[in-house]
């Protein structure tokens, strides 16, 4: 099947049906949605809000308090949208689909996740909200929007297959590779702003690009907030490589070349709210933009990654079927 064509036939005699990956996709924007209310609930800081679980201060219904009805929206979506939509999501490949290991694998994979997320959580709220856990959350968080990333994908336009080598006949790293190398660069990057924001790091640095007007500063929190800002500008330019690559890919699959402008878009875009949430004096609606642009950034990377894969796949006719 050709990249961008997907086929509405039954399991049996094609790939997925339209239902299923229009759940997928469905899926993939309520993780993406409940990581932005992660977000919402950090900057406002609602955390305790409700500072029992799964309950909000004792009660099924939470107090009408901002910072209580912030939290508990988080939860309510967790529980009542994103958890269902992924064991429903696992079923269906368990059911329809159990042959194809890269829909049974990154599905099973991120159910898993979406338990051990819940129980993070709870944690997180139980023990007074340590800079760590939060930070864990966080990075199971992205993991699991790219477990679900990976089955859409694979649901709309087939499994991927794995490089037989890192480089291609010129000597330079096969695309699939660079892709992926960049994706954990982004993952990094999201978590290490984390770390910035947990290690009350956040308003160490009130200039920018420079930090107290000091490439490095002397270090503490200052450090910690610049050393964010240097692993982005380091990542950010092999992105930025990748992503003109992909750009280049066009004539094997249009859809690397509106992955590739859409990403460096959000990227332009992240470095400009990331500049003005400093400038600004870091107002609560600018942090949690900075944080949902960097989550689309991942996601995106992370799509471009898995469809160079199955672009690169289409190459190789012995391994078309896999």
């Amino acid at each position: 099947m050709a990249i961008g064509q997907a086929s509405d036939t039954p399991p049996e005699t094609g790939r997925t049906g339209s239902r299923f990956r229009r759940l997928t996709l469905v899926t993939v924007l309520a993780g993406f949605a409940l990581i932005v209310l992660g977000g919402v609930v950090r900057v406002t800081e609602s955390g305790l809000g409700c500072p029992d679980w799964p309950l909000c201060q004792g009660r099924l219904i939470p107090p009408l308090e901002t910072s209580a009805i912030i939290e508990y929206s988080h939860r309510l979506v967790a529980s009542a949208v994103l958890g269902p939509l992924i064991v429903a999501t696992c079923a269906v490949t368990w059911i329809s689909y159990r042959r194809d290991r890269w829909l049974v694998a990154p599905a099973t994979v991120g159910l898993i996740l979406m338990l051990a997320q819940a129980l993070l959580g709870g944690a997180t709220v139980l023990t007074g909200l340590p800079g760590w856990i939060v930070a864990a959350h966080l990075a199971l968080g992205e993991a699991l929007l790219a477990c679900l990333i990976l089955v859409a994908v694979v649901a709309y336009f087939g499994p991927p297959v794995l490089p037989r080598s890192l480089h291609d006949a010129d000597g330079g790293l096969r695309f699939p590779i660079l892709a992926l190398v960049s994706g954990l660069g982004i993952y990094l990057i999201v978590i290490s702003g984390s770390i910035v924001t947990n290690s009350g790091a956040t308003g160490a640095c009130s200039n920018w690009p420079l930090c107290q007007f000091q490439l490095l500063p002397g270090g503490g929190l200052p450090l910690i907030h610049m050393s964010h800002r240097v692993v982005t500008v380091i990542i950010g330019v092999i992105f930025l490589y990748t992503l003109y690559v992909a750009y280049q890919q066009h004539f094997k699959a249009p859809q690397l070349r509106w992955l590739s402008v859409i990403a460096a878009v959000l990227f332009a875009t992240q470095v400009v709210v990331g500049a003005a949430t400093v400038l600004m004096n870091f107002p609560p609606e600018l942090r949690a933009l900075h944080l949902s642009l960097a989550t689309l950034i991942w996601g995106t990377v992370a799509a471009l990654a898995i469809l160079s894969l199955i672009v690169s796949g289409e190459d190789l006719p012995e391994a078309s079927n896999a």
